[in-house]
C-alpha cells in the first residue's frame, strides 16, 4: 500500500506532540503538516492535500463546523477529537462519524487510524459530515439519523422515525411514509441514541416514537401508533410507559 498523507489541527501543543507520536508508529502514514488555527490550517489544508486530518473540534479561533464551512467538498477523512459537550457528541453518533473524547488512550487513536486506513477510498462521506452539520446547527430542533445498510447510506428525520424493530442483530426502521430501512445493528444501539428524542422502548424488540401514539390498550397489553400499528408492551415497561406518557401529554 502507498502511503497515506496526514494533518493534524491542534491547538494544544501537548496534545498535537501526543497524537503526532502515536500517528508515527505507521509506517504507512506521513504526518505532512500541523496547524492552530482554523483559516491557516484550511489553506495549508486546501494546497497539501492530505487523505486524513486529525481534527479538534474546539480551537481557540473557531471551532471545527466553521472550519468545515471554508470547504467547498470535503475530500478528505476525518478523525475529530473533542472535549466533552452532549451536543456536539450527538450529533456524532447520530451521523455515524466517530470521535474521540479527550483524554483518548492511545488505543482508541489506533483503532481510528486502522478504521481511516481501511475506509480511505469509500465515498458517501460527504451526506454523513452533512448530516453532522446539520444536527449541529440545528441542535434544537429535529435531527437527522444516518442508517447504512449494504445498498445505501439512509439519512431520515427522527420525527418521521415510527419505530424500530429488532431481530436478532438487525433493526428495522419503519417510518411514517411506510418506506422500511434494514441496517445491520442491534436495537440496543438505536436506544441509547434516541432514548432522550422522545423514543421509548416498550418490548425488548420494539422503540416506539411517542409521538405517533393513538391508544394504549391495557386489555391486550399493547401501544397503538397511528390508529392502526400494534406495538405488544412488556409487562416490565407498562407502569414506566404510562408514567411517560402523562410527564408528555
Amino acid at each position: 500500500m502507498s502511503n497515506i498523507s496526514c494533518f493534524i489541527v491542534e491547538d494544544d501543543p501537548q496534545a498535537l506532540t501526543y497524537a503526532s507520536a502515536i500517528v508515527e508508529k505507521y509506517g504507512t502514514i506521513n504526518i505532512i503538516g500541523s496547524c492552530d488555527s482554523i483559516i491557516k490550517a484550511s489553506n495549508q489544508i486546501k494546497e497539501l492535500k492530505p487523505d486524513f486530518i486529525i481534527l479538534d473540534v474546539f480551537l481557540t479561533d473557531g471551532n471545527a463546523f466553521e472550519f468545515l464551512a471554508l470547504f467547498n467538498t470535503i475530500e478528505f477523512k476525518i478523525i475529530f477529537t473533542t472535549s466533552f459537550a452532549k451536543y456536539a457528541i450527538d450529533a456524532f453518533r447520530f451521523s455515524a462519524l466517530d470521535y474521540l473524547l479527550k483524554p483518548y488512550e492511545e488505543k482508541e487513536l489506533a483503532l481510528a487510524l486502522d478504521k481511516v486506513i481501511q475506509d480511505i477510498h469509500k465515498t458517501n462521506y460527504q451526506s454523513q459530515l452533512n448530516t453532522l452539520l446539520h444536527n449541529l446547527s440545528h441542535k434544537d430542533q429535529s435531527k437527522k439519523l444516518v442508517l447504512k445498510n449494504a445498498d445505501a447510506i439512509h439519512i431520515v428525520d427522527i420525527k418521521d422515525i415510527l419505530y424500530a424493530k429488532s431481530d436478532n442483530n438487525y433493526t428495522t426502521f419503519l417510518l411514517v411514509n411506510n418506506k422500511e430501512i434494514l441496517v445491520s445493528k442491534p436495537l440496543k444501539s438505536f436506544d441509547e441514541k434516541l432514548g432522550s428524542y422522545n423514543f421509548f422502548r416498550v418490548h425488548q424488540s420494539f422503540l416506539i416514537n411517542l409521538s405517533y401514539i393513538s391508544k394504549f390498550d391495557k386489555r391486550n397489553e399493547e401501544v397503538i401508533l397511528k390508529q392502526e400499528h400494534c406495538i405488544p408492551v412488556a409487562q416490565s415497561r407498562k407502569k414506566n410507559l404510562i408514567e411517560y406518557i402523562n410527564q408528555l401529554f
